[in-house]
């Protein structure tokens, strides 16, 4: 892409200053024929879950999205009133919860194929479990009371019973968060009278792990979401915070944090996933009550983007409101309201902020191959040639495609 930076320093500085100057697809996932869905999580192969409504509004159930954006209900454990899966692996390994009528969240992993099973038993846990990760190995992290005492964070893999892991020693409770595939662990931990104290864990070669506690030391909140496989953590602490919030970081080192800010207007940012090439998702909200509304934001290269300023026109969505998972293909998914008010799951594939749309075929010049290949997509009615993001190809989207490629990435 170097022959397009070279020519195209003014749009990009657009790009950065505005945020996003041209929209990139933005799809719906729809939920289950009740009125509501969210996604949390998407693997590689661009198969993502979370939860959905189902007809009549009556129960909420975790949701499976196949790689063309089909729903499919995972099922629930017996006696449950409710489901949700948070993350899912690339070998199509799931796992989330299902609630039963007294609010008991039960760790509920779904092997991709049918199969189910039901962790909170397999760990014998006391109350309510949560499996909030699950890396490419099958190893699960989360938070569960296995032991009498407040819910710690736990690990668990298929055909076995669990073990207590991760959380900080001497700290009365704990939460694991994420897993990256050589079973290093981020989390929470917390101790009565002060806030969260982020940690990470690392496999002792024993079968156990050695938890140390990261980002910044004191009286500050601090929580780690997620670690990509090169090591690389983020989370949200109050530790110099831009705004009266907690802001987004990334761990750099041990007690270091590098501060992602918020976008305006909003005072407090959580980072929820990064993948491999550092490509940072999450919220930002209004912490004051101020009446704002959250938004969804990818950060890249040193750049908050909020990517409501991605929306096409006709767009399903009047607002993204949170991004919560990324893949390493730099799909995104997450969750906003639709035009009629409903929440529904969203999907972002191939994220690229300075990617101009006018290099149609992507071989970093724009130039005659490039209309060619979008009056040959438009003319195989391949929605690749919907630059009007309406759904449908019609003069609008070739009147757009010659207006971005006679000027704007020039």
């Amino acid at each position: 892409m170097q022959h397009i930076r070279s020519r195209t320093a003014g749009a990009l500085t657009l790009f950065v200053c505005s945020g996003l100057a041209i929209a990139q697809p933005v799809f719906l996932l729809p939920s289950l024929g009740g009125e509501g869905a969210i996604a949390r999580d998407i693997n590689d192969a661009g198969v993502a879950v979370g939860q959905s409504f189902l007809p009549g509004g009556a129960a909420i159930t975790a949701v499976r999205w196949d790689a063309n954006r089909v729903p499919a209900d995972l099922g629930t454990l017996a006696g449950s009133v409710a489901a949700d899966a948070y993350a899912i692996n690339n070998s199509g390994e799931i796992v989330g919860y299902c609630e039963d009528a007294v609010g008991m969240r039960r760790g509920t992993y779904w092997d991709g194929m049918g199969g189910m099973i039901n962790m909170h038993a397999a760990i014998n846990s006391l109350g309510s479990s949560i499996p909030w990760d699950i890396n490419d190995h099958g190893l699960v992290v989360g938070q569960a009371s296995i032991n009498p005492g407040l819910p710690k964070g736990f690990v668990w893999e298929v055909g076995t019973s669990g073990q207590v892991a991760g959380g900080l020693p001497g700290y009365m409770s704990s939460r694991n968060l994420g897993v990256n595939n050589d079973g290093v662990i981020v989390g929470s931990s917390f101790f009565f009278g002060d806030p969260d104290d982020a940690h990470r864990a690392t496999p002792d070669g024993r079968g156990g792990w050695d938890s140390v506690q990261i980002g910044p030391l004191g009286f500050e909140f601090v929580v780690a979401e997620a670690i990509n496989n090169h090591g690389v953590t983020v989370g949200y602490t109050t530790y110099n915070s831009t705004t009266s919030g907690w802001n987004a970081v990334i761990f750099d080192g041990r007690n270091d944090v590098i501060v992602l800010g918020t976008l305006p207007n909003l005072d407090t940012s959580e980072a929820y996933d990064i993948n491999d090439a550092g490509l940072v998702v999450g919220q930002a909200f209004d912490g004051s009550g101020s009446g704002f509304d959250p938004r969804a934001w990818a950060w890249y290269q040193g750049v908050m983007f909020d990517l409501n300023a991605m929306l096409p026109r006709h767009s399903p969505f009047q607002i993204l409101l949170g991004a919560t998972g990324v893949n390493e293909n730099n799909d995104i998914v997450g969750f906003g309201l639709l035009t009629d008010g409903t929440l529904a799951g969203f999907l972002i594939p191939a994220f690229d902020p300075f990617h101009c749309p006018a290099d149609f075929n992507y071989d970093g010049f724009i130039d005659f191959f490039d209309v060619q290949g979008f009056l040959q997509a438009f003319a195989d009615g391949n929605l690749a040639a919907d630059f009007a993001r309406d759904g449908v190809l019609d003069f609008f989207d070739v009147q757009e495609f010659l207006n971005v490629f006679s000027g704007q990435c020039l």
